[in-house]
């Protein structure tokens, strides 16, 4: 079993709306910095590889409002590894609070065609070390 990625971010008094509250389209740039935190960290992001990863998918689950200010934990496992694409699940939490859910579906692609292509071996061993199927 792998282990989950946890990143954080800190809410800005910019991404509250005139409810008072963070406004919905953060929770998803909330998740984005998440999974990309941990393509970074997987060495998955390196320019000029001819590989890119790109997000085909996203399904949130809105559980709880979130309010500025506050620190936000980003909890991020691969919970599938296919042959052209990884699906992704997180958890997002303010404090103790589990404010969102979700899951994504990431592609890998050829730069040069813009098409999907197979997930290289490589790539695979380095997205296990993330892969916790039941998160």
């Amino acid at each position: 079993m792998g282990e989950v990625f946890v990143s954080t971010q800190k809410l800005r008094f910019c991404d509250t709306d005139r409810l008072g509250h963070v406004n919905n389209c953060v929770y998803s740039a909330m998740c984005e910095a998440g999974r990309s935190e941990l393509m970074r960290e997987a060495g998955l992001l390196e320019a000029g590889g001819g590989h890119a990863v790109v997000i085909a998918r996203l399904e949130l689950d809105f559980l709880r409002e979130m309010n500025w200010p506050g620190d936000i934990r980003i909890e991020t496992a691969i919970h599938r590894i296919g042959q052209k694409s990884v699906q992704v699940r997180q958890h997002v939490h303010q404090g103790d609070t589990l404010v969102a859910k979700a899951t994504s579906i990431l592609a890998v692609i050829d730069t040069a065609k813009r098409r999907a292509v197979p997930i290289a071996d490589e790539w695979r061993e380095t997205l296990e070390r993330w892969l916790v199927p039941e998160f």
